[in-house]
């Protein structure tokens, strides 16, 4: 009869006071799945972030390595830029210079043909007292005996290639010689082409 009797269960009966009682540890929200994968997916992201950290610092010292090779190989290569760079001068100046006797073999040439112009057209009882020359215009001063030829040598020097534009700027009646005379003035455009033809720049 006793062993047909059934097997109560143990209730246990925490006697301390409550100021010493200690409560049981609550672990089960370690198995709650939100919490799981929760943890996983930020393992795994802090794994990523690792891989891309350790990715770029290698890549950066790689980068640098580079940058001091690169560096190493211009100061080995100096002398020979520096050398570059001096021929680079050099010719610079004599490029400079060649055009410079280039620009005086043209002038040159210009200045004959302009002045055969001007001399050639002048009639017998005129000449020439002074010039002055900005740009591609001339001031020429003229003095004549006859007023007649003013408008002569004119019309002579529009028919010359060198010149491109003529104006009377000035008459004056003079003396030379206790003579009757004209001083005139001309301004002159000339063709700053000129000299050029032979192929010359």
């Amino acid at each position: 009869m006793a062993n047909q009797q059934r097997e109560l269960p143990l209730i246990e009966i925490n006697l301390l006071p409550s100021e010493f009682r200690r409560a049981k540890m609550d672990l089960s929200w370690l198995s709650d799945k939100r919490v799981v994968w929760s943890t996983i997916v930020l393992i795994m992201a802090a794994l990523f972030l690792s891989g891309i950290y350790y990715y770029v610092m290698e890549t950066t010292g790689d980068l640098e390595k580079s940058v001091e090779l690169t560096k190493q190989a211009v100061e080995k290569e100096r002398p020979l830029l520096d050398k570059i760079n001096e021929l680079n001068q050099k010719l610079a100046a004599i490029k400079q210079k060649s055009d410079a006797l280039r620009s005086i073999q043209v002038s040159r040439k210009r200045w004959v043909l302009l002045f055969e112009d001007l001399s050639t057209a002048l009639e017998p009882g005129t000449w020439i007292t002074g010039i002055t020359q900005e740009g591609s215009q001339m001031d020429i001063n003229f003095t004549t005996w006859n007023f007649a030829e003013v408008a002569v040598y004119m019309l002579k020097l529009e028919k010359k290639e060198s010149i491109t534009g003529i104006t009377l700027t000035s008459v004056n009646a003079t003396k030379v010689n206790n003579e009757d005379a004209y001083n005139f003035s001309l301004k002159v455009a000339f063709n700053m082409n000129l000299g050029m033809e032979d192929g010359v720049r």
